[in-house]
């Protein structure tokens, strides 16, 4: 049966090459489904660490007739990755969360040759904390749905990955590329720092810190 996914799990299947996939926080396994339905994959991992969300997604997974092919593993994050694994994806936590599972046992990384990687914060601190376990930015995607902005980051294992300070504030990719929706998200910003100085209600260092960032990111569109 074919089942209905957002945009943001349409752009992150597209990212995963294909390989023996897990998938850290599957909630009800959407995307590993549509990875397998879709040919990605002939094998990977559903892993949740919590009860409740775990059984959900082993009916899910047991639903759609995928369970002997995407296995449900009841884990803390990467503890218990599987060695035949080579992508591994973290998508819908925070930042800190995701370089705090990636950094809790980096052994369990030795086989993995990609990271897909979609934080819904502290983007910059994932690109420099990740570039600095020996992974480089291979390909970024930004996409607006539901009126949010998501960056999505694919990781592909290097040696040695060198970034300016505006590759890891604004993506390498996306700010060379300067998608319209990276021109949107970037200038709304602008207009809502336009708005809060104009309210005249801020102190004059505040005023100085938005008016720098409004110069920076103005140089960047």
């Amino acid at each position: 049966m074919e089942i209905k996914i957002s945009k943001r799990l349409e752009t992150i299947a597209a990212m995963v090459p294909k390989s023996i996939v897990a998938d850290i926080g599957s909630d009800h396994g959407k995307l590993m489904i549509e990875l397998f339905n879709s040919g990605k994959i002939t094998k990977g991992y559903a892993v949740e660490n919590k009860k409740g969300p775990y059984n959900r997604l082993v009916k899910a997974l047991e639903e759609e007739g995928v369970i002997d092919h995407v296995i449900p593993m009841l884990s803390d994050g990467i503890t218990e990755l599987p060695k035949c694994v080579t992508t591994v994806v973290i998508a819908g936590m925070g930042g800190k969360a995701i370089v705090n599972i990636l950094k809790k046992d980096l052994r369990k990384l030795d086989n993995v040759e990609t990271l897909v990687i979609d934080a819904h914060s502290c983007i910059p601190f994932v690109r420099d904390e990740v570039s600095k376990i020996g992974y480089s930015i291979s390909e970024e995607k930004i996409i607006k749905e539901d009126g949010i902005f998501y960056e999505i980051i694919r990781f592909t294992k290097s040696d040695v990955a060198f970034y300016s300070d505006d590759d890891i504030e604004f993506g390498p990719i996306l700010r060379k590329e300067k998608s319209a929706l990276f021109k949107e998200k970037y200038q709304s910003r602008i207009d809502e720092i336009d708005n809060l100085i104009s309210s005249k209600k801020l102190p004059y260092n505040r005023i100085a810190i938005l008016t720098a960032e409004k110069t920076k990111l103005e140089t960047i569109l």
